[in-house]
C-alpha cells in the first residue's frame, strides 16, 4: 500500500527529519511511504495563500485517487486502535495524510477530506505534528498487523 505524509514547507530541524525517517523506514518493504514537502505559499493574503497551497496539493494528489486524511484542529479525535480500525477498512486505496501550513488548510481541502483528524486538543508546531503523525501511522499499521508494538487494547 502507498502512504504519503504531506506537508507544506521544510521540517526546519534535523531532529524532525530523523524521527520521521525512524518510523517511515520501519515500514519500507511492507508499504511504500513517502514524505512529500510541498512549497509553502508566501502570499501576503492568508486566504489567497491557502488557496494557492490547495491547488498545489490538488495537482499532486487529485481527488478520488487516495483516502485523504487532513489534520485539523476541528477534526475528529480517535484513540489509536479506533484510528487503526478506521484505516484498516480503507487499505484498498492509498492513504494521503496532510498537515497544513502555518495558516492552516484551505476549506476546499477540508471539505474533500475523507477524514478530518485531530491529533490532540493541544496545539503543536507543524514540525512536531510531523513526528506525531509518522509515529501514529506506524503504530496504527502495527495494530492492524497484530504486532506487539502497541501493547494496549489488542
Amino acid at each position: 500500500m502507498k502512504i504519503s505524509l504531506v506537508t507544506f514547507g521544510k521540517p526546519g530541524s534535523p531532529f524532525v527529519e530523523d524521527e520521521v525517517k525512524r518510523y517511515t523506514s520501519r515500514l519500507q518493504g511492507q508499504h511504500s511511504v513517502d514524505t512529500v514537502e510541498l512549497k509553502e505559499s508566501r502570499h501576503s493574503d492568508k486566504l489567497a495563500g491557502l488557496s494557492e497551497e490547495a491547488k498545489l496539493f490538488e495537482k499532486r494528489f487529485p481527488a478520488g485517487g487516495a483516502v485523504r486524511i487532513v489534520l485539523s484542529e476541528e477534526g475528529k479525535l480517535f484513540d489509536t486502535v479506533k484510528l487503526a480500525r478506521w484505516l484498516e477498512v480503507r487499505q484498498s486505496r492509498p492513504w494521503v495524510f496532510l498537515i497544513g501550513s502555518a495558516y492552516g488548510i484551505d476549506e476546499s481541502l477540508k471539505q474533500s477530506a475523507d477524514l478530518l483528524l485531530s491529533l490532540s486538543p493541544l496545539t503543536f508546531t507543524h514540525a512536531h505534528a510531523r513526528v506525531l503523525l509518522a509515529e501514529q501511522v506506524y503504530r496504527c499499521l502495527m495494530v492492524i498487523k497484530g504486532h506487539p508494538y502497541h501493547h494496549v487494547g489488542l
